[in-house]
Parts: C-alpha cells; sequence; structure tokens
C-alpha cells in the first residue's frame, strides 16, 4: 500500500493525517456494513461516507492510544458527533455494550489511561494495522465500494 494514496481531510498534518485518515474511513465502513445507523441516535445511513467516526472517549486529554483506537470510534451521525449532549453520550455507551457485551466501557476507560507517543512511529504502525483490517473486510465484503487506496 502507498501511504501517499490515502486522502486526508485536513484535520492533521503529515503521517498523523494519514492515520487518521484511514481509521475513520476504516471504522465508517465497518459499522456501515455491519449496522447502518449512528452508534448514539439509530439513524440510518444510505452510505458510509454520510457519517463521521465518533469517539466514546474524547480525543482531548485521552491520549493518542485511545483517541485512534477503533474500539473506541464508530459510525456516527455529523449532527450527534458535532451537537449531541449527554443524552447522546449515554446511547453510545448503552449500544457499545449491546455490541461488544457489558464490559467494554470498563476496557475503554482503561485504555484512556495508557500512554503512547504521540508521533510518527505510532502513525506508522497504526496505519498498518489499520490497513490489514480494511483489507480483511474488503475480502469478507467484495460488494461494497472500499477507498481506492485499498485496490492492489
Amino acid at each position: 500500500m502507498k501511504i501517499s494514496k490515502i486522502k486526508t481531510k485536513g484535520r492533521y498534518k503529515g503521517i498523523k493525517a494519514k492515520s487518521w485518515a484511514i481509521l475513520s474511513d476504516y471504522v465508517r465502513m465497518r459499522d456501515f456494513i455491519k449496522y447502518g445507523r449512528c452508534v448514539a441516535t439509530g439513524m440510518k445511513f444510505r452510505d458510509w461516507k454520510d457519517g463521521d467516526a465518533g469517539h466514546y472517549h474524547s480525543m482531548g486529554g485521552h491520549g493518542v492510544y485511545s483517541g485512534f483506537s477503533d474500539l473506541n470510534i464508530h459510525l456516527q451521525s455529523k449532527t450527534s458527533n458535532g451537537f449531541g449532549g449527554q443524552a447522546d453520550g449515554h446511547a453510545f455507551g448503552e449500544e457499545l455494550k449491546k455490541r461488544y457485551g457489558k464490559n467494554i466501557l470498563k476496557r475503554l476507560l482503561l485504555d484512556t489511561q495508557i500512554h503512547a507517543k504521540d508521533n510518527d512511529a505510532f502513525h506508522y504502525n497504526k496505519i498498518q494495522e489499520i490497513y490489514e483490517k480494511f483489507k480483511k473486510l474488503k475480502e469478507e465484503n467484495p460488494n461494497y465500494r472500499f477507498p481506492d487506496y485499498l485496490e492492489s
């Protein structure tokens, strides 16, 4: 895979931007294929690109490990992700328990305590990790249109 083919969305710069872009694409597509709806509101999506990659534990103050964890990030409506309040956050957590079991919120909270260096090595490794998961998702779901950078 050529990292240069990953299109960034402007939130970050350099390799971190590439890392976020592939992670965001992956979690939105993963959840669209499996659930097709917002993790917090249940709103249905017509396309995986219509939603955001929303965090259960916010990026701010929780570090790069939690902030770039695909288990902490899920397909969320743009409104819920940008303007949702406590009710959306509660519903997000309840949906995660349905998807992953009752201990998921404890695990995610523990993940916020893991400290990793926010450096190029972290993001190169994250890109490789997510790329492998993305390739598997594509193999298991060949009838969906995946980002061009996953092409062989």
